[in-house]
């Protein structure tokens, strides 16, 4: 299995507009690996990607991948469906037109993201109703894509809410993967079965690596309560062991570099922990 990462960010990418930090100026001088583009990925073995931030189509490009025959989104945040109009992109029709759209490309979700993503929101359920061959999954169901068998596991953003965020299950028969980029925190991990490969969120850090606090702890009670820091995202880990963790949905407002995560990589060497950056080619 063949994957590669498109953008490894978050809600707040690298480098952010208007800032002046030390993190955001070394990536606006160096680019990639220390730029971070929204979280996006791409499984290469049956041209599959999943979710679509903004700025997908420059990463799609960027990578010179010419073919999606499937799009997957794990939820409805924006940061993770904004990019959607690459659906246009992706099915137009080959000069001379006639209609403009091709072939509807397979658009798969939970039936919460369809929702609150596509259903309440004018503007993507006009645009993924022309272009789209909209699927929605249920918790649990599993379909075949060409030599791929894809598992769909849903999970609650917050305890008791509905299943809103999704995870992606991948076997070949020789590698398993699972892909749960965001929300993490309530999936069900005594259903996984031994893994090769998770790809996951990072979680939250509260201080930079020079000490200085990034959130309160006042934040951690009400604005961020229902978010998975980072620790707890290695203690997930710690549970599943997986042979390979690359820890993605990394935000600007953690305040570390692309250096200071190969620096934690090797703290927790014994994990096989990496963290995930745009452009990382992944061999399963």
């Amino acid at each position: 299995m063949e994957l590669t990462v498109l953008g490894s960010g978050g809600n707040s990418p690298t480098p952010m507009p208007t800032c002046g930090c030390r993190v955001c100026t070394e990536a606006r001088e160096k680019g990639v690996p220390y730029a971070r583009r929204g979280n996006s990925l791409f499984v290469h073995d049956e041209n599959v990607l999943i979710d679509t931030p903004e700025l997908v189509w420059e990463s799609l490009n960027r990578e010179r991948i010419e073919v999606v025959d499937y799009v997957f989104l794990t939820h409805f945040h924006a940061d993770h469906t904004m990019g959607l109009r690459v659906l246009q992109a992706l099915g137009i029709e080959d000069p001379p037109v006639t209609g403009f759209v091709g072939e509807q490309t397979p658009l798969l979700m939970s039936e919460v993201t369809y929702e609150r993503a596509i259903d309440d929101t004018e503007f993507f359920d006009q645009l993924t109703d022309a272009w789209a061959d909209v699927r929605t999954l249920e918790d649990g169901e599993t379909m075949t894509i060409g030599d791929l068998t894809v598992t769909h596991h849903a999970a609650e953003i917050e305890a008791g809410a509905a299943k809103a965020i999704s995870g992606f299950l991948f076997e070949d028969g020789d590698a398993t993967a699972f892909i749960s980029p965001d929300e993490n925190r309530h999936f069900d991990l005594d259903r996984l079965p031994e893994l090769d490969l998770w790809i996951k969120e990072a979680g939250y850090f509260t201080e930079s690596p020079d000490g200085e606090p990034i959130v309160t702890a006042e934040a951690e009670k009400t604005t961020i309560a229902h978010e998975m820091s980072f620790e707890e995202s290695v203690a997930q880990i710690r549970q599943v062991r997986p042979d390979r963790a690359v820890l993605t949905e990394i935000e600007e407002l953690y305040r570390r570099s692309y250096d200071d995560y190969l620096e934690l990589e090797a703290e927790y060497a014994d994990l096989g922990i990496e963290f995930a950056y745009d452009g990382m080619e992944i061999s399963v």
